[in-house]
C-alpha cells in the first residue's frame, strides 16, 4: 500500500510531497493545478512509458518516488533519452539501481508496487488500478469480449463485486450531495437577492468620489484665494494710507525745514535692535519653558576661586620677588593720601552727565513727531475669513461622509468575500467565485 508520493520536476510539480491517509484520499483543487499529473506519475512508475514531456521546463530530469507501508521506497527517474529505477529497502543506506531492463518494468519493482495490469488475449492488458480522467471504472466502457477475457483471467471476482457495491454507494452519495448542493444554491440565491442594493451603494460611492475630486480642486484653489485676499487687503490699506497722506499733504503750503534725521535713525535702529533682542529672549524663554529644572550641581565655585587665588598668589609672589630684587636699592616711597571717595564722586558725576545728555537728545528728537494714526476697519476682511472657515467646515464634513461611505463599501465587500469563501466553487459551472470579479460585473451592468 502506498504511504507517500514525492514528485520532483515532474510536469507542473517542482517539488511536491503528498502523504496518503488511511482509507480513501481525495485530491481537490482548481483546473490546471496538477491533480492529473499525480495520476500520470503513478502510471509512469508502474508502466515506464515511452519518453514524453514529463520533465518540468528548465530541469534536466524528473523523479517520481513512492514510499510503501512496509518502509520500502521506490523511485522512477526519467531523463530525456533514458529511464531507470532506484529502490531503498529498510535498514539499507544506498539505493539499489535498476538501469538495464528493456521496455517492461522489472519484476522486482512490480512485486513492490503491486500495480500489475491484468493480461488479456492478443497481447493486450487491462489496468484495474489507475483510471484515466473522465473515463468510467474499467470494463464499464469496454466491449463484452474484454469483460469476458478479464473474468476468465482473473480470480478477483469478489473484488469486482465490491467495486460494483462501491459504485452504487458513490452514486447514492452523489445524489445526496446533489440535493445538498441544490439546497445551498437556494440559500445563495436568497442571499444574492439581499445584495440587490449594491449598485445603489456603488452609485453613492461614485458620487462621493466626484465630490472628493471637487473638494481636492477647492483645496488647491483656497490657498491662492487666501493669498489674493490678503494681498488685496494690504493694497486697500496702503491705498487708504496714501489717500490720508495725500489729504494731509494737500493742506500744507510750504515744506517745513526738516530736522536732522541721524539721531532719529539711531533711535529707530536701537529700538529695532531692542525689539529683535526681546523677540529672541521671548523665543528662548518659550523654548526653555518645557525643560525640566537642571539637577543640582556640586558647589565648585569655592574650589575654582581657591585655584584662581592660588594661581594669582603664585604669580604675584614671583612678580613681587622680581620687584623686590629691583627695588631693594631704592628708598621707601612717601605716604599717599586716600582718594577712594574722590574717585567715587567723579564716577557718579560722569555717569549722571551722560544720562542727562541722552535724555535731552531723545527729547529733542521726539518733539516734532505727530500722534500715531488711527487703525483701519478690518470688518470686511473678518467676514471673508469667516466665509473661509465655513468652507473648511463643509470640506471636513464632506471628507467625513466620504470616509464613512468607503468604510461601508469595505464592510460590504468583506461580507461578500467571506460568504463566497464559504460557498467555494460555483454550484452551476464549478468555477471559482471571485468577489472582485463579481463586484466588477455588477458595477458594469449597473
Amino acid at each position: 500500500m502506498i504511504k507517500k508520493i514525492l514528485l520532483k520536476n515532474f510536469l507542473a510539480h517542482a517539488e511536491t510531497e503528498i502523504e496518503l491517509g488511511p482509507g480513501m484520499t481525495v485530491l481537490t483543487g482548481p483546473n490546471n493545478s496538477g491533480k492529473s499529473s499525480i495520476v500520470e506519475a503513478l502510471r509512469c512508475i508502474a508502466t515506464n512509458p515511452l519518453p514524453k514531456h514529463f520533465i518540468r521546463h528548465g530541469a534536466k530530469k524528473a523523479r517520481v518516488e513512492l514510499e510503501m507501508d512496509d518502509g520500502v521506497r521506490v523511485a522512477w527517474i526519467r531523463k530525456k533519452a533514458t529511464a531507470w529505477y532506484e529502490v531503498l529497502r529498510p535498514g539499507e543506506e544506498e539505493w539499489e539501481v535498476y538501469a538495464k531492463f528493456g521496455r517492461n518494468t522489472p519484476e522486482d519493482i512490480l512485486n513492490i508496487l503491486r500495480l500489475n495490469q491484468v493480461p488479456l488475449e492478443g497481447g493486450k492488458s487491462l489496468d484495474v488500478h489507475i483510471g484515466n480522467q473522465r473515463n468510467p471504472i474499467f470494463l464499464l466502457d469496454q466491449p463484452s469480449s474484454v469483460a469476458a477475457q478479464f473474468f476468465a483471467s482473473s480470480s478477483e471476482a469478489s473484488h469486482l463485486l465490491a467495486m460494483q457495491t462501491e459504485l452504487k454507494n458513490r452514486v447514492r452519495a452523489a445524489k445526496r450531495e446533489k440535493s445538498f448542493q441544490q439546497q445551498k444554491l437556494d440559500e445563495i440565491r436568497a442571499e444574492l437577492d439581499e445584495l440587490q442594493t449594491l449598485p445603489d451603494v456603488n452609485l453613492e460611492l461614485e458620487t462621493a468620489r466626484e465630490l472628493k475630486g471637487q473638494m481636492d480642486v477647492l483645496d488647491n484653489e483656497i490657498p491662492a484665494l487666501e493669498k489674493y485676499l490678503q494681498r488685496k487687503g494690504e493694497l486697500e490699506n496702503y491705498k487708504t494710507s496714501l489717500g490720508a497722506r495725500e489729504k494731509e499733504l494737500s493742506e500744507l503750503k510750504e515744506v517745513p525745514e526738516l530736522f536732522p534725521s541721524t539721531p532719529l535713525e539711531r533711535v529707530v535702529s536701537g529700538m529695532e535692535r531692542l525689539r529683535r533682542h526681546g523677540q529672541n529672549l521671548k523665543a528662548r524663554s518659550e523654548s526653555l519653558n518645557g525643560l525640566q529644572a537642571p539637577p543640582e550641581l556640586f558647589t565648585v565655585q569655592h574650589l575654582e576661586a581657591s585655584l584662581a587665588r592660588q594661581n594669582q598668589l603664585t604669580f604675584a609672589e614671583e612678580k613681587n620677588k622680581a620687584r623686590r630684587k629691583v627695588l631693594e636699592p631704592l628708598e621707601s616711597p612717601p605716604q599717599l593720601e586716600d582718594v577712594t571717595a574722590l574717585s567715587s564722586t567723579i564716577r557718579n558725576v560722569t555717569r549722571n552727565s551722560s544720562v542727562r545728555d541722552n535724555i535731552l537728545r531723545r527729547a529733542a528728537v521726539l518733539a516734532p513727531l505727530n500722534d500715531p494714526p488711527e487703525l483701519h476697519d478690518f470688518s470686511g476682511l473678518m467676514q471673508m475669513m469667516n466665509n473661509l472657515s465655513s468652507l473648511r467646515t463643509a470640506h471636513a464634513d464632506a471628507q467625513y461622509r466620504l470616509i464613512e461611505l468607503e468604510k461601508s463599501e469595505a464592510d460590504l465587500n468583506r461580507k461578500i468575500e467571506l460568504r463566497l469563501a464559504e460557498i467555494g466553487n460555483c454550484p452551476l459551472c464549478g468555477g471559482d467565485l471571485d468577489a472582485k470579479k463579481l463586484i466588477g460585473e455588477g458595477l458594469h451592468e449597473s
